[in-house]
């Protein structure tokens, strides 16, 4: 059985962080923001770089935590019931208002199997497989673990990211691979990474922005660039994007905090997060007909507009999950209680 663990607040406080950038990227590619170039247009397109390094993040963590432990059904079992309950309750909300359909309710109450979440689908698979990649981190010899994860990052890192292709490569591979990493990284620390902090990680950040909007501004004319500048630099498999998670993750990693329980309380609301404003049923709903940031792109407020909207997705989603994890509390407490004979 799994055993809980103590949160690391320093690590929490990264999780936050990646959320945001997941949420603040959504808020541009779903909300149907176009990137002219103005100063707003330069804006959105700056929102849209950490979306991926944030994915990134969110499996680094996993991979950290639980490559060398063993993970219990029930924490599986928790985590599909998380996922299922907000998809169907989205779904059932949006039908009673006859914005879809049967289909869409049925597709809806088997989430995992139907992709409804392509990220809560690959993590599902990752805990499920778990248990294979753990003996392989535990009885594979160093070095045959370095050349594993030195092949997979060139096929799936260097080569798709000088545009020679993608061989074999798809996000559930690529989940692997990085879980694969932290576990390598919690087998084997080395010095080097102790001493790399959060200003590594801000600079690496910066970098990789700033090379996105030089990309952007100057070959804005060039159809390549144009469409594909948002993710040149900060898809999740480019090299520039898995090093820039690499060193946030060994920053925050390193970084020396009290423990904080308001802020861990805060980051275990994160997935709920993800859940709630990225099922494909509520995207449209939420970003294009009910904030709507794409009709006020030339306006003079935009950048705030958004940022509130960010914010407000963001917390809005922390108090949906903080209210489930609170009923379910407790429902498992009162179910204890009857269990053991206390409640007639």
């Amino acid at each position: 059985m799994e055993k809980s663990r103590v949160r690391e607040t320093n690590l929490e406080y990264l999780r936050i962080i990646s959320m945001i950038f997941i949420v603040a990227g959504h808020s541009v590619i779903h909300g149907g923001v176009e990137m002219p170039l103005t100063v707003n247009g330069i804006f959105s397109f700056v929102m849209t770089q950490g979306s991926r390094i944030g994915v990134n993040i969110f499996v680094l963590l996993s991979g950290y935590f639980s490559a060398t432990k063993v993970i219990s059904i029930d924490k599986i079992k928790k985590i599909y019931i998380q996922v299922w309950s907000y998809s169907i309750i989205i779904a059932m909300i949006l039908f009673a208002l006859g914005k879809v359909s049967c289909k869409d309710i049925f597709m809806s109450s088997l989430p995992i199997s139907t992709s409804q979440y392509w990220f809560a689908t690959c993590y599902m698979i990752l805990l499920l497989i778990s248990p294979a990649l753990r003996i392989f981190i535990h009885n594979v010899d160093r070095k045959t673990f370095q050349k594993i994860l030195i092949t997979l990052f060139i096929l799936w890192s260097v080569v798709p990211t000088i545009h020679i292709g993608q061989p074999g490569y798809s996000n559930m591979g690529w989940f692997v691979f990085v879980y694969l990493l932290a576990g390598y990284m919690k087998m084997y620390p080395a010095r080097y990474m102790d001493r790399i902090n959060v200003l590594h990680g801000i600079v690496a950040y910066g970098m990789l922005v700033v090379f996105a909007v030089v990309t952007y501004i100057y070959g804005y004319n060039i159809p390549f660039f144009r469409e594909n500048a948002k993710y040149l630099y900060a898809e999740m498999n480019t090299v520039s994007g898995i090093i820039c998670s690499i060193l946030l993750f060994l920053g925050f990693r390193n970084l020396k905090i009290k423990s904080n329980p308001k802020i861990n309380k805060i980051a275990g609301c994160t997935f709920g997060v993800y859940l709630f404003h990225d099922h494909p049923l509520i995207r449209k709903a939420l970003w294009i007909e009910v904030l709507g940031n794409a009709n006020h792109i030339d306006e003079s407020l935009f950048p705030l507009r958004l940022s509130l909207s960010i914010i407000g997705v963001f917390l809005i989603g922390i108090v949906f999950e903080y209210c489930r994890q609170t009923i379910l509390g407790r429902k498992s407490y009162n179910d204890n209680k009857k269990r053991n004979g206390h409640v007639t």
